[in-house]
């Protein structure tokens, strides 16, 4: 009887660490969509939509100050590297770096307003924080290439540890938008899963298993199999995405 208070003593204890730990955390993210393009017949017609409802999403949980939105015109290559360089290197430790893109992409690569950027731009900014958690969202064609072709493949690991992926379709297929959610499908089950869908066991925190059990299944079904989210990185399954308290 006395171990098993112990115990009880030790798991509360620890519980209350660990919520002490998450709340002296702070979320710093790079938030872009882009519907509007240089070239006109590239255009999409939610991308944008999507970041700003992510953006919304992501001010619940921490102040303007820490968070840069960047869409259309303004989600210029220089200004997304720009933004993530800048925002990310004040990220502490214990922090979370989040980085959305929404729009078009390819083999490796992201397409802004202006012109393409490749993804080892990216994870040259990932290095430099200090954040043991970081977090790239994309839902784009193709994203799914970031992990797996490309010259990009092979420097992929050397993300580093605490990096996760989650990337809205394999290497060889489309993402899709949808006119009643206006939404990219990957996007609309993403934050529904943030809001507090992908709680499944209902201790109010999003883990990364939790998130993609709950995205993935979803965003197959709504499309037949032609859409399947993939997650990637070096990462530990229970590690804490969004605290939605």
């Amino acid at each position: 009887m006395r171990k098993q208070r112990l115990n009880v003593v030790m798991w509360v204890l620890l519980s209350v660490a660990w919520g002490h730990a998450q709340s002296e955390s702070e979320i710093y993210g790079v938030v872009v969509g882009i519907s509007k393009y240089a070239q006109s017949a590239s255009n999409l017609s939610y991308s944008h939509k999507d970041a700003a409802d992510m953006y919304n999403l992501l001010r619940l949980h921490t102040p303007a100050s820490r968070l840069k939105l960047l869409t259309d015109e303004n989600a210029t290559r220089a200004n997304i590297i720009k933004a993530a360089e800048e925002l990310f290197s004040r990220a502490k430790p214990e922090d979370i770096v989040i980085f959305f893109f929404s729009g078009h992409g390819n083999h490796g690569l992201f397409l802004t307003h202006d012109r393409e950027m490749r993804f080892t731009e990216l994870r040259s900014v990932f290095q430099k924080t200090k954040a043991k958690r970081k977090i790239i969202l994309a839902d784009s064609c193709l994203s799914g290439t970031l992990r797996t072709s490309g010259p990009a493949a092979k420097t992929n690991a050397d993300l580093g540890d605490g990096v996760m992926l989650f990337l809205s379709s394999r290497s060889n297929q489309l993402s899709f938008e949808d006119s009643f959610l206006q939404n990219g499908y990957f996007t609309w089950y993403l934050m529904a899963g943030l809001r507090g869908g992908a709680d499944a066991n209902l201790d109010r925190i999003i883990t990364a298993r939790e998130l993609f059990d709950f995205v993935n299944p979803r965003v197959r079904s709504e499309n037949n199999g032609r859409q399947v989210p993939v997650m990637w990185g070096r990462f530990d399954d229970n590690m804490v995405i969004l605290n939605w308290k």
